[in-house]
């Protein structure tokens, strides 16, 4: 059984890979803490491996080899993540105030890894069996130093918000009866042209005609989840984490939109509600600066994620409610206008912040300043090619700054 011989060298090559990446030097203790237990969970599965015996069952055995696989191909991924999170492109003044904020909204034990990808849009790592409690967000590395773009660990944050309070199953229900009124409404014509044999009885009866409007619900689960993460964005950072969105995704990504994303611009138009609820400060050019993305070019396709839409619209403020809730539960701080003022104030002068000042406002009177015309004119040591450095070490600067206070005054 050479598949079991391989198998067994494939775990001793990744736990050797592991044992080098033991050897790094690590900015913070979470990343260690995170590739100790990958650790574990390599030697676990190793160890499976080791049970196989000549006598065994190919049948076994196969089963034992291919389910390593798979642990292969889930947590690989992840050992790039962890090197990845050491290196010194990423911007490590930002880790103390981001863990912070992290449990706050999911609890003291979280464990927060940030690192820099090369994947252009931010994502985050759900925890798993193996990995509870464990945040990991990715950036991209092009980015990792950009103080600014750290609004947009909102978003990711939401995800794990989402997950923890098991939120799809609390959306599940209203968004099906969503989409049966729709497709019942709406688009009853629509779904009788490719599904002649309904009837609205059978839409929840006959198995296959269920499965012909279950995408549309799969799809408003995923969307109304995104719309949830940018509500939460908006609650942690206010008008920073819209002027970081823009920064990444304006005008929009061309071509045909995700059906399990709301489109750009509804997703804009969503945001825009939630920043009026909140009280924030939009851009008047903002919603103009995002194109319409194409709707899937598939007429079946185009008719489900339109149910979806129309499904995901109707709750809307319920997804809203639900993100402003969960960070005002868990007394994160809104975002202060005297507090960025005063920070403002001090980077106009080119000095980073004083005091314990919240990560949200940082970020925020770094925004207002790059948005100020002839900042720093007056100073001629600062070239206008160096102005977007200068005001990012600020940024970072008052990072330490606070956290440095926050320690001396912690009992």
């Amino acid at each position: 059984m050479k598949y079991v011989e391989y198998a067994k060298r494939r775990f001793d090559a990744a736990l050797q890979e592991i044992e080098r990446l033991r050897q790094s030097e690590f900015p913070y203790d979470h990343i260690q803490d995170v590739l100790l237990r990958l650790e574990a969970v390599f030697q676990r599965q190793r160890a499976q491996l080791d049970k196989l015996i000549p006598g065994s069952s190919p049948a076994i055995a196969k089963n034992a080899c291919s389910q390593s696989l798979i642990y292969l191909f889930n947590y690989t991924p992840f050992l790039g993540f962890v090197l990845r999170a050491t290196n010194v492109r990423n911007a490590f003044e930002l880790y103390p105030p981001l863990l912070r904020l992290a449990r706050k909204l999911l609890g003291i034990n979280t464990k927060l890894v940030l690192s820099s990808e090369w994947d252009y849009s931010p994502f985050v790592y759900l925890p798993t069996n193996e990995l509870p409690d464990c945040v990991l967000i990715g950036v991209p590395a092009f980015e990792s130093s950009n103080p600014l773009l750290i609004a947009l660990a909102g978003h990711e944050l939401g995800h794990n918000v989402w997950n923890q309070r098991f939120l799809a199953n609390k959306f599940d229900a209203p968004l099906r009866h969503e989409v049966m009124s729709a497709v019942k409404g709406k688009f009853w014509s629509d779904f009788v042209s490719f599904y002649p044999q309904a009837t609205h009885a059978t839409l929840t009866t006959d198995m296959f005609v269920q499965q012909a409007w279950l995408p549309a619900h799969t799809f408003a689960i995923r969307q109304i989840e995104e719309v949830f993460c940018d509500m939460m964005g908006l609650r942690l950072f206010g008008e920073a984490y819209l002027h970081a969105f823009a920064y990444l995704l304006a005008p929009c990504i061309p071509g045909e939109r995700p059906a399990t994303y709301p489109e750009i611009s509804a997703r804009v138009a969503y945001m825009m509600q939630g920043a009026s609820k909140l009280g924030l400060a939009v851009p008047t050019d903002y919603v103009d600066s995002f194109d319409k993305q194409l709707e899937p070019a598939n007429p079946l396709t185009k008719m489900l994620v339109a149910i979806a839409d129309v499904a995901v619209g109707s709750l809307i403020d319920r997804s809203m409610k639900e993100a402003f809730d969960a960070a005002d539960g868990s007394s994160v701080p809104q975002r202060s206008d005297q507090n960025i003022t005063a920070i403002s104030r001090d980077f106009e002068k080119v000095m980073p912040c004083e005091g314990a000042m919240p990560l949200t406002d940082i970020i925020n009177a770094g925004w207002q300043l790059v948005h100020k015309s002839g900042l720093w004119k007056d100073v001629p040591q600062i070239r206008t090619t160096d102005r977007t450095r200068v005001l990012n070490d600020l940024v970072l600067k008052s990072c330490e700054v606070a956290e440095y206070t926050e320690r001396l005054s912690a009992p």
